[in-house]
């Protein structure tokens, strides 16, 4: 058997200013043909569970493309038009082939497609015809009719942090050679509450989105149910469909499909009001690190995530740290390719005036003038020690760490989410014995982080990242949803956030 796989991967944020075009998918991934298996062999990676899977069942796979750029803005059309080419050319070449396995993420728009996992699936459909297309997916998945009518299987993540993937390239080959056998008949029901959940609240380890994945779980003890899908969705992608979704996959059975999705639907209404997100104020977050004798306090900087499509180039954090005289902490990162190079001119152990960050918007924070020591000078290069993506090699560009006010501060030439230690490993740094940590993300950094926090705050800062929705220019989000709409909530008394 013969199977086809190939990725495009892109979480887009479309009030970004910075266009994603093939550089970008150059920085992080783009790679071709057999590439993929000298990148992805035995990594926690979905495409490491396709390899895997594939493996596993004495199945050919014949890898396209596998293209991922870090969230940004939107997808040029130049961009789009070479990886979707190259997928296309890559199935017609695979010929005589048996099933179509995709990566692809769920939240992309280009410049021309609203939806470019649907086109994606729209073009493999007509390659595949009545051979198994099957897809996983990101679990901040905008899930459209589109996907839906030109695939057999859609299969999300059930993680957030993403610790799953691997898992679920295993399950995508495992469900289409049920499929390729005969013994599998898939029917999918899906459901699309109108809730527009902000990331923080998309954490899987805690409720109400913990809730969520259990009764999922528990749906796939079910007889003749393969697969259960919750999907948070992404808001900033800005189109229609963007929001909380849920796909369930039975064994030929639309009417339990469509019952189990309904039910779903319905306890996520149910709970909406826990899906409200207030952070805690910069500064009083700060007075408690001072105040606190244990450490290290994570800080998550949630308004600059690249990992969302901010620019990571944010001084609001380190303003603050400096201002309030804070010690021993360490910021995770700050992308700012002309410091680099200007600290690496200056030279290890030297000390260095730099304007650092605030160049890409207004949004993160004003350029911050400061001097610092240039403590450590890298390639940026380092392998995830997990327990998300481990084993696979993420690369900051070139790196330095600056010492300023008594804080070291990475400074990078790419755009990276800090969600793994082996960040600060590569650079000398241990940040067991620190005082605080500031990291620039979400939700991701809990996976390695938790486990060696003596807390977490979750700052409410300024950004792309936001939970504080109601603050963005919405074009295309269908309306009303929550909690952009409060009258949603039925009662009038409760007031989200975003009206304070």
């Amino acid at each position: 058997m013969r199977i086809v796989t190939g990725t495009i991967s892109h979480e887009t944020h479309v009030m970004s200013n910075i266009l994603t075009g093939l550089d970008e998918f150059r920085s992080r991934r783009l790679l071709y043909g057999d590439e993929l298996f000298r990148e992805f062999t035995c990594t926690a990676t979905p495409a490491g569970g396709i390899i895997e899977g594939c493996k596993r069942h004495g199945f050919e796979l014949v890898p396209t493309v596998f293209a991922s750029a870090t969230p940004s803005g939107i997808v040029t059309k130049e961009a789009f038009d070479q990886i979707l080419g190259a997928i296309i050319s890559g199935i017609e070449a695979a010929e005589p082939f048996d099933a179509v396995v995709l990566h692809l993420h769920g939240a992309g728009v280009s410049e021309e497609y609203m939806d470019i996992e649907g086109k994606v699936l729209l073009e493999a459909r007509k390659l595949a015809g009545d051979r198994p297309v099957v897809a996983t997916f990101d679990l901040h998945a905008n899930y459209t009719n589109l996907m839906l009518d030109n695939a057999d299987m859609l299969i999300g993540y059930d993680t957030y942090p993403h610790v799953d993937g691997y898992e679920r390239g295993l399950e995508a080959v495992d469900l289409t050679a049920r499929m390729l056998d005969g013994s599998l008949k898939p029917t999918l029901g899906f459901r699309q509450p109108p809730m527009l959940p902000a990331l923080q609240v998309q954490f899987t380890g805690r409720y109400p989105m913990k809730r969520l994945i259990e009764e999922a779980h528990r749906m796939e003890e079910w007889e003749d149910v393969e697969s259960v899908t919750v999907a948070a969705g992404f808001p900033w992608s800005d189109i229609p469909e963007a929001g909380m979704s849920f796909i369930v996959t039975t064994n030929d059975d639309q009417e339990l499909a469509d019952m189990l999705a309904g039910e779903l639907h319905d306890l996520a209404w149910n709970l909406r009001r826990d899906f409200l997100v207030k952070p805690t104020p910069l500064g009083d977050a700060l007075r408690h690190v001072k105040r606190s004798e244990n450490g290290p306090i994570v800080l998550a900087d949630i308004g600059d995530n690249p990992g969302g499509g901010a620019p990571e180039d944010g001084t609001v954090v380190l303003r603050a740290v400096l201002e309030e005289g804070l010690v021993d902490g360490v910021i995770a990162l700050i992308w700012d390719p002309e410091s680099v190079r200007a600290a690496v001119e200056a030279g290890l152990g030297n000390e260095v005036s730099l304007i650092l960050g605030g160049k890409t918007d207004k949004m993160h924070g004003k350029s911050l003038a400061v001097t610092g020591v240039v403590k450590n000078i890298s390639d940026g290069k380092f392998r995830n020690l997990g327990p998300m993506s481990t084993g696979a090699e993420s690369d900051m560009g070139e790196t330095v760490v600056l010492e300023i006010g008594c804080n070291d501060v990475i400074v990078t030439s790419k755009r990276v989410q800090p969600l793994d230690l082996g960040l600060y490993e590569s650079q000398g740094l241990n940040i067991t014995g620190k005082r605080f940590v500031v990291v620039k993300s979400s939700v991701h950094y809990r996976a390695a982080h938790e486990p060696v926090a003596s807390e977490i705050i979750e700052l409410d800062t300024p950004g792309l990242t936001s939970p504080r929705l109601a603050g963005f220019n919405f074009k295309n989000i269908r309306r009303p949803i929550f909690p952009l709409d409060v009258e949603m909530l039925g009662i009038t008394e409760l007031k989200s956030m975003e009206d304070e």
